[in-house]
């Protein structure tokens, strides 16, 4: 755009001064120049603020922050539940509790200039129905999850965002029993937001908590998004509490910038 616009200043320049007597060429060349000059500097003045502002949205938190400063490589993290992991189905008044979880190759990834990610998968296991009859088919793994950081109208503001890494598939768990009147496959889509606790500071032991009102209203790299858990179409929910270290046990934390 910036060279096209050059080509059209100078093609102006050269039309207007053929058409300039010769006693008075010189005079206005000059002027022209000046003229020249000017238009060049604002469409440059244009260009550096425009790529200025990009580079200051792309750049907005939170951010990983490991060791003091800001995070930019993987690092393994592992996770590690706190009580019972609890999947609710509100409507079919049924919950599913587990009492033990394993994350799996668990990691935060930093580049300093997008919003902190990570990528893993939870195995689930100690499972039990309140449904009568019904006994939960173990162990429970995730399909391959997404995360990535992201800020909502909580206490601390900084969230942690999961996901499927491909499709809305995120986790089946299935129930059986004779005299289950509930048994059968449940799969579960879309994904969870938890609060990240603490924020702005850093610590060796951080926590992840899924309240027992989901979070759906998130702020990602300045879009607003709806996250939400269903259960074959009916709204659901995930609640429970982690503890996450990083394995070589630097203190990490997020941060707003």
């Amino acid at each position: 755009m910036a060279r096209s616009g050059c080509h059209r200043i100078q093609s102006i320049w050269k039309h207007q001064v053929r058409d300039i007597p010769a006693e008075g060429r010189r005079k206005e060349t000059y002027a022209i120049m000046f003229k020249t000059r000017a238009a060049l500097i604002g469409l440059l003045t244009i260009v550096v603020i425009s790529g200025f502002a990009t580079s200051a949205a792309s750049a907005a938190g939170p951010f990983w922050h490991v060791g003091g400063s800001t995070f930019k490589g993987t690092e393994q993290i592992k996770l590690q539940n706190k009580g019972g992991a609890v999947l609710s189905l509100p409507s079919l008044k049924l919950e599913i509790t587990c009492n033990t979880s394993i994350s799996e190759g668990s990691t935060i990834e930093g580049n300093g200039t997008t919003q902190g990610q990570g990528k893993g998968r939870i195995t689930y296991s100690s499972c039990k129905s309140n449904a009568a009859g019904c006994t939960v088919t173990e162990p429970i793994t995730t399909n391959p999850i997404k995360s990535y950081l992201a800020t909502a109208a909580t206490q601390t503001h900084d969230v942690e965002v999961f996901e499927p890494g491909q499709g809305t598939l995120f986790v089946t768990i299935k129930l059986t029993g004779g005299g289950c009147l509930l048994a059968g496959s449940f799969e579960v889509s879309g994904g969870a937001v938890a609060e990240l606790i603490p924020s702005g500071s850093e610590a060796q032991v951080g926590l992840l908590f899924f309240p027992k009102t989901p979070i759906t209203k998130v702020s990602h790299e300045g879009v607003e998004k709806t996250v939400e858990l269903k259960t074959k179409g009916l709204e659901s929910a995930f609640t429970g509490a982690y503890g996450a270290k990083l394995q070589k046990g630097e203190k990490f934390g997020v941060f707003e910038t």
